[in-house]
Parts: C-alpha cells; structure tokens; sequence
C-alpha cells in the first residue's frame, strides 16, 4: 500500500513540475520577428550552392518550410560547418540561427547536440566510375570526403581492407578532374555529389556495400525548441506532400543511385 501511494505522490509531484516549466516561445519568437535564421554552410553543393538561381536542395526546402510558417528566410553561411564531422565544433548559437541546413546527417552524434526533423534524403558514401569494378583490389580510389557527417575513418579502413590504395582529394572537382585523366580507376565521395557527379559524366553511382552505413539528411533545431520543431515537421510533410519537394530534386538533376553488385561489377 505504501509503495502504492509513493507511487502516485511522484506522478503528481512530475506532473506539477511539468507546469512549473516555463513554455516554449520558439514558434511564437519566429512568427513575431517575421524571420527564421538559418545556418548553412558557406557552399555545399548541391545541397548550398551560392548560385542565387540555384541555390542549393536544403536552401529551397528551407525557403518552402518558411513560405508555410508564413515568415521569410535569413540565411547565416558559417564556414565552420565543413570543418568537422561533429557538430558541436560548428560553433554555432541560437542568437545565430533557429534552424540548421546544408548537410545536417542524422547519426547518434548528431543526436547528442541537435534535434532533427524527418529526413527527406539519404547520404553515406557511394562510389563513381564508368563501370563499376568487381572489387576494389588493386585499383587507385580517388576520396573527397565532403559533408563533414559521415565517418572517414570507417571509410578508409574499408578501403584499405578491400586493397584500394587511397588518394584523397580536397574538392569534387580535383575528383573529377582525377577519373576522366584516368589516374583513378573510380572514386568515392558523398551519395549526393556522387548522383551529380555520376549525371554530369554520364557514369554510374552506387552505394558503397556493407558495413558502410547510410544516414537521412534533415535540418537541425535547438533541443527544446518544441514548438517551432512541429511546426517545421508538419510544413516538411506538406512540402513532400504537395509535390514541390519532387519538383525541388528534380531541378539539381541527380542520377539514380544503385547498389553495388560484387558479383556482376555493375550497378543493380
């Protein structure tokens, strides 16, 4: 009986404290100030481009979840943002933005520091060649690591187990610049810039196979920014649902991304 009354003596004293809590104004501050500020990398492509007819995937789903909140969008570029895989060493505050883009991946450390909202993409690492090679053993693999979210270090260990020798590049455009000189057999990168990449050469993409993980791309938010998170998951939905997240996709023409298929060495 005892342990029955403590019982309901804790569920209300955690009830009362729920009350005590002071409410979430995240939405509210938003919609006041007529402005959601948005930290994005510097460029990112095709995810932040700095090219204002085309300015990016993240950057044209941010502008269509403020278009639904009815407020309009101050884009806040941090170079930090690309320097690190983790993003409590973005330095990013609140008084900055309320909304984060352009490469936020949903992964358990991601989790740690930020809130995130449905993912609406997928990235993990994906390979590029002009036909994808049975195995990786012998063959030169150009690398740029690029959204600073997944795992290089998983990356190379892979790439090192399978008999790769590894070249890593500093921009997708040395990657490139590398296949069609033929001084790498095939290269691997972000699934994004791999799609793009694979569209703009005519080539192929496919997913590096397991154990390299894939992760949903989303936009981050504050931790406790209740309000404002709902409000920005249900203009998501309506995005998706209305057709223009599609229409977005569509204009960064992406190529299709396939399996990796060890027996046949070609996509699937």
């Amino acid at each position: 009986m005892a342990r029955d009354w403590l019982g309901v003596l804790l569920s209300v004293a955690l009830i009362a404290l729920v009350y005590l809590l002071p409410p979430d104004t995240s939405l509210s501050l938003v919609q006041q100030a007529g402005v959601l500020r948005v930290c994005v990398p510097t460029r990112y492509p095709p995810l932040v481009t700095g090219n204002p007819d085309a300015p990016g995937i993240d950057v044209e789903i941010v502008h269509a979840v403020a278009r639904r909140l009815g407020v309009r969008v101050q884009l806040n570029p941090s170079s930090a943002m690309g320097l690190d895989w983790n993003p409590r060493q973005w330095r990013l505050t609140r008084a900055q933005c309320q909304l984060i883009a352009g490469g936020v991946v949903d992964t358990e450390t991601t989790r740690s520091f930020l809130d995130v909202s449905p993912s609406y993409l997928e990235t993990g690492w994906a390979l590029v060649a002009r036909e994808t090679p049975a195995s990786f053993a012998g063959l030169t693999v150009g690398v740029y690591a690029g959204v600073p979210g997944l795992d290089r270090v998983a990356l190379s260990r892979f790439l090192r187990g399978q008999g790769a020798t590894v070249a890593v590049v500093s921009s997708a455009a040395e990657l490139e610049r590398g296949l069609l000189a033929g001084r790498f057999a095939a290269a691997v990168t972000e699934a994004l810039i791999a799609r793009q990449m694979a569209y703009d050469m005519g080539w192929t993409a496919v997913w590096l196979p397991e154990p390299m993980p894939r992760y949903g791309i989303a936009l981050g938010l504050w931790r406790g920014d209740t309000t404002l998170k709902r409000a920005v998951v249900r203009a998501l939905e309506d995005v998706e649902r209305s057709g223009e997240l599609a229409d977005i996709l569509r204009r960064y023409e992406l190529a299709p991304i396939g399996e990796f298929c060890a027996d046949c060495g070609a996509a699937i």
